[in-house]
């Protein structure tokens, strides 16, 4: 039911990219380290709420797909969200493409449609996933599988709710579409979570979130009486956030703030 309504919802800025602030003092240091230099794809934003999905979070899960033919493909699962649906047990997997050819065939819907033209990103399910696979028309790597939501609730007469108002604050900036082809292809080479995989996800990660382009500081905020750049404890932040609750653990050498303590 949710899927089906970020489909048909053509309002506000669903469809839209954004992406976690560029600002050398990230308003995710202490909190919400999830949304640090993220990418955020907009499924649904209506008079009650705006829901997304982050894409840039790979998971330590696959999601196997048994074709037609009896093969089997394996698809990494990202993080999409704290958010699941209240009541719901079964909660919602998302699969995402940008594939050309698959939206020739019509395989699944752009999350935004106007007379101009539609989102970049389109929302399928797993039945076209398979399908298409099965039939050649894709890999299972032209696909990106999300579980989670990212959910901002809005309160009825106020103009900034929702996503809007995080976006006024600075939290996040909206990513041009120009940008989302280069970003899409950066993100599809992550793998699976892993400790051998980590290193590489993290910096793909932040090259994807880096298409957008950066304001150069060249006199970047330090934190109190050290040379270590407030930027530079965000990323390890978020690092830590990834190792603790998505790989299971904290791997990181230990003892890098040690000074501070």
């Amino acid at each position: 039911q949710m899927v089906k309504l970020a489909v048909n919802a053509n309002n506000g800025l669903a469809g839209s990219l954004l992406r976690g602030s560029a600002d050398d003092r990230s308003p995710f240091l202490l909190s919400g380290q999830s949304f640090h230099k993220s990418l955020l794809l907009l499924i649904q934003d209506d008079d009650e709420l705006t829901v997304g999905v982050i894409l840039n979070h790979p998971t330590t899960k696959t999601r196997p797909m048994t074709l037609s033919d009896g093969r089997t493909v394996e698809i990494p699962v990202r993080y999409g969200g704290s958010f699941g649906i209240p009541g719901v047990t079964d909660q919602p997997t998302l699969f995402l493409h940008a594939k050309s050819k698959l939206k020739e065939r019509s395989v699944g819907e752009p999350l935004r449609r106007t007379d101009d033209e539609s989102s970049k990103i389109w929302i399928c399910s797993e039945e076209q996933v398979i399908l298409a696979i099965a039939e050649g028309h894709a890999s299972h790597r032209d696909f990106m599988c999300i579980e989670g939501l990212s959910i901002w609730n809005k309160v009825e007469g106020e103009i900034e709710g929702g996503i809007l108002g995080e976006v006024i604050e600075g939290k996040f900036e909206v990513v041009d579409p120009s940008f989302t082809d280069e970003i899409w292809v950066t993100l599809l080479a992550q793998a699976s979570l892993s400790i051998d995989t980590i290193d590489r996800n993290c910096r793909l990660a932040s090259d994807a979130w880096g298409v957008a382009g950066k304001k150069e500081n060249p006199f970047p905020p330090c934190v109190y009486d050290s040379s270590v750049p407030l930027s530079e404890l965000s990323d390890d932040a978020l690092r830590y956030w990834i190792e603790a609750f998505l790989l299971g653990g904290v791997v990181s050498a230990a003892g890098k703030y040690s000074a501070f303590e």
